[in-house]
């Protein structure tokens, strides 16, 4: 029997599968981006986490520690180079909120392509008259930009371009092939220049936090609009409101910000033209499900020295 720390609320389907397997399970209820404790993982041998903050020092006071299950893809949150050196073996759980996410950023960039927010603030406002006040756009047959075309990426690349007509410029320095419809560039500012749309799903590592600034911002269409799914850290966050409050990028939907939660006083807040939501583009039933028994699998199939395919240290 394994001593099991899950960091944060998940579905209840994970922890089943966990105390049905006969292991001990400690639910701490973390907020998210909370940095674990020692004292809260004591003997554990596994952390099962969804954003907490795994770092070298828990990784150091709790040598019992053998790996680290993430409740999700993203291991930002997981100091890795860590991982390796105290032999912390760490698996993500891929594909599990995949849908879940190309669904909310498609559904942000249909929001702000209809100018929804505005209008629905102005109808409250100013009554009918509110349908003349802000005329949104059609998709169908405009260009989508994609930085990351995994499995996010190609998601939004088929419903675009099957469920849209759109032409869709991908570049992803990992992958050689590209969903059908898809042009696959190696050049990345076209996606920038040539897109009405650009839309952000590259992991946030050394090479690409921060890779999207005031440079890529000013290589956009006048009025194009900004998507990020990602995360926060991927984009330099003053470059986009200053794009904002100039009027050169026309509208952004952000599930992720540079510091989570976003601070009330964040002026992205303060934009009509902006849709800011909690991180929460995974948060749906089946996505909750899927992750949570995906993430539990994980640690089952560990512990039984089975082959793992969201293993990544």
């Amino acid at each position: 029997m394994a001593k099991i720390v899950v960091t944060e609320q998940i579905d209840p389907s994970g922890i089943r599968l966990l105390k049905e397997a006969g292991h001990e399970v400690i639910e701490l209820g973390l907020g998210g981006g909370i940095e674990i404790t020692p004292e809260q993982v004591g003997d554990a041998e596994i952390l099962l986490v969804r954003i907490a903050e795994v770092t070298r020092g828990l990784m150091k006071a709790c040598p019992g520690l053998k790996l680290v299950s993430k409740h999700g893809v993203g291991t930002d949150n997981i100091d890795m180079d860590a991982a390796k050196e105290y032999g912390v073996a760490v698996t993500i759980a891929p594909g599990a909120n995949s849908l879940s996410v190309a669904e909310h950023a498609f559904a942000m960039l249909m929001t702000l392509a209809k100018n929804l927010p505005i209008v629905c603030s102005k109808y409250r406002e100013i009554g009918f008259a509110a349908k003349n006040c802000a005329p949104g756009i059609e998709i169908t047959g405009k260009t989508l930009g994609i930085i990351g075309c995994g499995r996010i990426g190609s998601r939004i690349a088929k419903m675009a371009h099957g469920g849209f007509d759109m032409k869709v410029l991908a570049y992803d320095p990992y992958i050689t092939e590209a969903p059908e419809g898809v042009e696959l560039v190696s050049d990345r500012d076209r996606v920038f220049k040539e897109s009405d749309f650009v839309t952000l799903h590259p992991v946030l590592n050394k090479e690409t936090q921060g890779s999207v600034g005031a440079r890529e911002f000013a290589l956009m269409k006048q009025g194009a609009l900004f998507i990020n799914c990602g995360r926060g850290p991927l984009i330099d966050e003053q470059a986009l409101i200053d794009a904002l409050e100039s009027g050169h990028i026309g509208g952004a939907g952000l599930d992720v910000t540079a510091v989570e939660p976003c601070p009330p006083e964040n002026p992205l807040f303060g934009m009509p033209n902006v849709l800011l939501t909690p991180h929460y583009a995974p948060a749906t039933r089946e996505a909750a499900v899927a992750t949570s028994s995906l993430a539990a699998q994980n640690v089952l199939d560990f512990l039984a020295g089975k082959p793992i395919e969201g293993r990544v240290l």
